[in-house]
């Protein structure tokens, strides 16, 4: 199996996470920000979908998210957002090279 499949799925689950509308796209090119709650919903959703390893790494950055009054869009390059994602992947990537070898 491929490794990299999980770590381009949870990057995928992200942008659907990130996507909005044309002016809340244009917001994050202007670097402004969006309240922490909004950034921990979406770390939440994803990590709904994610599996053990990867859902405690989004867990955690949402609880840390909840807690800060505003931070970088989700969908913004080098955001808190995709740099949770980006640790979500590979400890997935992790789980699974484990699961590998165990077998």
């Amino acid at each position: 199996m491929n490794k990299g499949i999980p770590a381009a799925w949870f990057l995928l689950a992200l942008a659907a996470c990130g996507e909005g509308t044309v002016a809340e796209q244009s917001d994050a090119a202007t670097g402004e920000q969006v309240p922490g709650e909004e950034v921990a919903d979406a770390l939440d959703d994803a990590a709904s979908q994610s599996g053990p390893a990867a859902r405690e790494v989004l867990e955690d950055a949402a609880d840390f998210a909840a807690q800060e009054e505003s931070l970088d869009p989700v969908g913004e390059p080098g955001s808190f957002a995709q740099d949770a994602m980006q640790a979500a992947g590979n400890a997935a990537s992790r789980e699974q090279r484990d699961q590998d070898a165990d077998d």
